[in-house]
């Protein structure tokens, strides 16, 4: 699919060539955050999230116009659904940057970039869930399956994030899986990609191309954060091109842990409520950078919790290396499943 390798090139060029002049456009304008995960606390430019999500965007945009002008085939409504639902994520971002909304309304908020999504009904009605079996929902598919799927994922991209390269990291690895996901699939059920897995492929492809290329600003040490107005549109991003592809399955593996990670919160927040003790929403930075934590309670709090002399960076490596098992050992079970009735899609 020489449209994912143009998505990917496509984004990647964009954050790569406009993120230098962002951070100091960003810095001259005294958006600033505190690197809170270092004993020196310095201090970068925040919010260089909104260069990703006019990256990934541009990208889609430009395998659009190729469809569309070379191709002369008209671009799928599903795709400009998923679109408009990422630039939606992303003005809700920069509104949650701006006004510094409570955890509640950060949470319900998301639900209002599923419309697009809702709108076109994108998205397959039957799922097959483990261990129940195949049901079609109809149409409360697209209107409680959908905007619930783009909601969580959403709001747990932007939970499961807060160090160094964690956000940029994890979307790389889903989004490469998601891509990898769609180019082996033929050669193992022997059918032609189809049009709903090859918009899949190009919005993963997006994805991933920006994410990838904000690691080179945002891995340890950070150049810049790239707060909600980036991390937002990375769920959205991932969504869509989920729901498009109908990959309900890879879906509950790949956000296994990003479910987890919730839960852990909720635990932390019942554990605070009953101990009388102050919520902490960040760990502590020793004097040598290891991490002290209030407890496991958080995905990236369990291994500074368990080991004293983790570092922010080595505990973003074992995550994303946590993260990239668990992804492409989804896409090959899923893969070699396949002949024995656990499917492809």
């Amino acid at each position: 699919m020489i449209s994912v390798l143009i998505a990917i090139l496509a984004a990647f060029v964009v954050v790569v060539l406009f993120m230098p002049g962002a951070i100091r456009m960003l810095r001259e304008a005294g958006m600033i955050g505190i690197d809170v995960h270092k004993p020196e606390r310095p201090e970068i430019p925040k919010g260089g999230g909104f260069i990703v999500l006019f990256a990934i965007v541009f990208g889609l945009l430009v395998v659009m116009g190729i469809t569309t002008f070379q191709d002369q085939a008209e671009v799928r409504e599903g795709l400009l659904a998923a679109l408009v639902s990422i630039l939606m994520a992303g003005f809700i971002g920069l509104l949650d940057d701006t006004f510094n909304f409570k955890n509640r309304t950060k949470i319900v908020l998301p639900m209002v970039a599923s419309i697009p999504m809702i709108a076109v009904s994108v998205g397959n009605p039957t799922m097959t869930i483990p261990f129940i079996g195949t049901i079609n929902f109809g149409p409360f598919y697209a209107l409680l399956i959908v905007p619930l799927m783009m909601t969580f994922i959403v709001d747990s991209t932007n939970m499961y994030g807060g160090m160094n390269g964690l956000e940029a990291g994890l979307s790389s690895i889903n989004a490469s899986a998601v891509i990898l996901y769609v180019l082996l699939s033929p050669y193992v059920d022997g059918h032609m990609i189809t049009t709903a897995q090859t918009d899949a492929g190009m919005v993963a492809a997006a994805l991933f191309g920006a994410s990838i290329a904000f690691l080179i600003f945002n891995r340890f040490p950070a150049k810049v954060l790239p707060g909600d107005v980036g991390r937002l549109p990375l769920g959205a991003a991932m969504a869509s091109a989920l729901i498009l592809g109908n990959m309900d399955r890879l879906a509950i593996i790949l956000y296994a842990p990003f479910l987890l990670n919730f839960l852990l919160y909720i635990v932390y927040r019942v554990y605070v409520k009953r101990k009388g003790t102050e919520y902490v929403k960040f760990a502590t930075p020793r004097e040598d950078g290891t991490l002290e934590v209030a407890g496991p309670f958080t995905m990236y709090w369990i291994l500074p919790h368990f080991s004293k002399n983790m570092t922010e960076k080595r505990n973003v490596l074992l995550l994303l290396l946590l993260q990239a098992l668990i992804a492409y050992g989804a896409v090959t079970f899923l893969l070699i499943g396949y002949p024995l009735g656990v499917g492809v899609f």
